[in-house]
């Protein structure tokens, strides 16, 4: 019976060391309350990424759109060109039958319209150079959007890996 009340004694003694005392709770309790703030922290920075994502989703979407609006515009600047270029190529086969033809005075006569002519092409001339230097700066817009769009696009990339990361250290301290 002695050695049974000794083991009885041996194990009182163990549990009281084992046992947490109300500091340790409360210490406990603390870090648990800290642990709270913080899931609800990230909580909150997981709802605004996820709005923020969205409202890239949107601007990405919105820069594709107008990606494509202005290649349709260069597609026409590029038909207007080309159709100016035929007009041009025309202009200049009407003034080589006009030199051909100037050989009397008659045609003399008709020299203010060949001038006018020849006015009309090189203001026309002077056109397509202003269109085509158009068409250049609108080709370097649609390669900075497409550019931008690249950047928009690894940004988004980047936050949905720091969602996923916020995710994973949620489930990792509800599992605890």
């Amino acid at each position: 019976m002695d050695e049974w009340v000794e083991r009885l004694f041996d194990e009182l003694r163990q549990m009281r060391t084992q046992m947490a005392t109300k500091e340790d709770v409360a210490r406990l309790n603390g870090r648990i309350g800290r642990l709270e703030q913080t899931v609800s922290a990230t909580k909150e920075d997981v709802a605004r990424l996820n709005g923020r994502v969205g409202q890239l989703e949107e601007t990405v979407a919105a820069t594709r759109e107008d990606v494509v609006r202005m290649n349709d515009r260069i597609g026409r600047l590029e038909q207007t060109v080309a159709a100016t270029r035929e007009d041009v190529a025309a202009l200049d086969g009407r003034i080589e039958t006009i030199e051909r033809t100037m050989a009397t005075k008659e045609d003399v006569a008709e020299l203010p319209f060949i001038r006018q002519a020849v006015v009309e092409t090189l203001e026309t001339l002077h056109e397509i150079s202003a269109m085509k230097q158009t068409l250049i700066e609108m080709q370097q817009k649609a390669n900075e959007v497409i550019a931008g769009q690249a950047r928009q696009e690894l940004v988004l990339q980047s936050l949905a890996l720091h969602l996923l990361e916020h995710e994973s250290e949620i489930r990792a301290l509800k599992a605890r």
